[in-house]
């Protein structure tokens, strides 16, 4: 991964769920031996931004290769798993748990916590302390933002999330990472200081998301360059990492048209989210429109990535491990390579995590996540479908080689 070409002819010895030594090898006695000859190994792969809450579906991501998720907005279950990956009792990735989705005084995700003023937002940060960082909403008011921003500094906590409707993204770059290339639309147009979300309601959801919609396409059709320089600029002096969720913003483009990227996928979501997108996928949209909007957000994925500002791979499309597959493929046509668009699920998950010493390499000390590959990713990405074996923490599970890891998916999702 650190340099993107293939190394040929190397053997990896594993010790319990350490790397011990890689290069040209004798396998020690009593060594069992996994026949890599003419396959591609890589670290495993690590999905920046899912959401779920039913643990049936958990293995779908290890036997698609995904080792690590970071979970991005906290529920009870979620605490519930954290305890019982810790004492092996559920099979399923390493996560990272956000806390509990931060949002303005009237939510619009079930489960948030209502802030309103600095107080409540600072009381909130207390609240999530539990949790591995702090996961905030459009519709947190200015001031509890910073308030937030400021308590979250002192705790310790990173902040990740969208960004909310009163702070522009410019002021956001405080953040560690920003989710969904939110904000970058209206913030790099020439319209930007006409485009307000002011009043905004949301008790009046179909009133506010019509509104939403509306700017957003006003902004995606009036981009200035000099000012999407300047933001990047911001980004790269702040550290702000991106996860452009492309995999998402293609299912809303192909709504309601026989192209619905998620059609083929819907079995696969687990029953709580699945009713969403099956009513998406007969939504009427404005294709032309629609496509240009995804259009812009490959555009800004590639500005991104040229100027050096660092990315993730995050799906937020809630299949387990097959998304993180089309999130990779995405990335591709936005101007990735193959190897940068790997390195979005591997090194670079790795270095934002601060865990390089043990995740993101085929190396000495590492922990053994790995994947097995039928095909070179580098010189097609959608190699890393093509999947032979998973070895995770040292075990070799059966990816489509997996009877027991299979055999755990729940019906709908094998």
């Amino acid at each position: 991964m650190a340099t993107g070409t293939v190394e040929t002819s190397q053997d990896v010895l594993v010790l319990g769920d350490r790397i011990t030594e890689v290069g040209r090898l004798d396998p020690p006695p009593g060594a069992t031996v996994l026949d890599g000859r003419g396959r591609y190994l890589i670290p495993g792969l690590w999905d920046m931004h899912t959401h779920g809450f039913d643990a049936d579906y958990l293995p779908g991501f290890l036997t698609n290769g995904v080792t690590g998720v970071r979970q991005m907005g906290g529920a009870p279950v979620h605490a519930e798993w954290r305890q019982r990956l810790r004492t092996g009792e559920l099979f399923g990735p390493r996560m990272v748990f956000g806390s509990r989705i931060i949002d303005g005084p009237r939510p619009s995700r079930p489960g948030s916590i209502a802030v309103s003023t600095p107080e409540q937002a600072r009381a909130a940060v207390a609240e999530c302390a539990e949790a591995d960082f702090l996961k905030v909403y459009s519709q947190l008011p200015r001031a509890a933002y910073f308030a937030l921003l400021a308590e979250a500094e002192r705790a310790g906590l990173d902040v990740a999330g969208h960004v909310p409707f009163e702070v522009s993204a410019r002021e956001a770059a405080a953040q560690r990472s920003i989710e969904h290339l939110d904000g970058l639309l209206v913030a790099t147009s020439r319209e930007r200081d006409e485009l307000s979300f002011a009043g905004l309601d949301p008790a009046d959801p179909q009133a506010m998301f019509e509104r939403l919609n509306d700017l957003t396409h006003r902004a995606a059709a009036t981009p200035d360059p000099a000012r999407l320089d300047g933001l990047l600029a911001v980004f790269l002096a702040n550290g702000t990492w991106h996860v452009p969720t492309l995999a998402v913003h293609q299912a809303k483009a192909t709504m309601g048209t026989d192209r619905f990227s998620l059609a083929g996928y819907l079995p696969r979501i687990e029953p709580m989210l699945r009713q969403g997108w099956s009513q998406a996928a007969t939504w009427p949209t404005d294709q032309p429109k629609e496509q240009r909007l995804f259009d812009r957000y490959r555009e800004f994925t590639a500005a991104l990535h040229r100027a050096g500002v660092p990315l993730l791979a995050g799906s937020d499309t809630f299949v387990p491990g097959f998304s993180l597959h089309d999130e990779l493929a995405l990335l591709t046509t936005a101007g990735l390579s193959p190897a940068d668009a790997l390195r979005t699920a591997t090194v670079n998950p790795a270095r934002f995590l601060g865990v390089e010493d043990r995740f993101g390499a085929i190396a000495p000390g590492r922990v053994a996540d790995l994947v097995l590959l039928a095909g070179d990713p580098l010189t097609d990405i959608a190699n890393t479908r093509r999947i032979a074996a998973v070895v995770f923490g040292g075990t070799v599970l059966s990816s489509p080689a997996a009877p027991a890891a299979a055999q755990a998916l729940p019906p709908a999702a094998r």
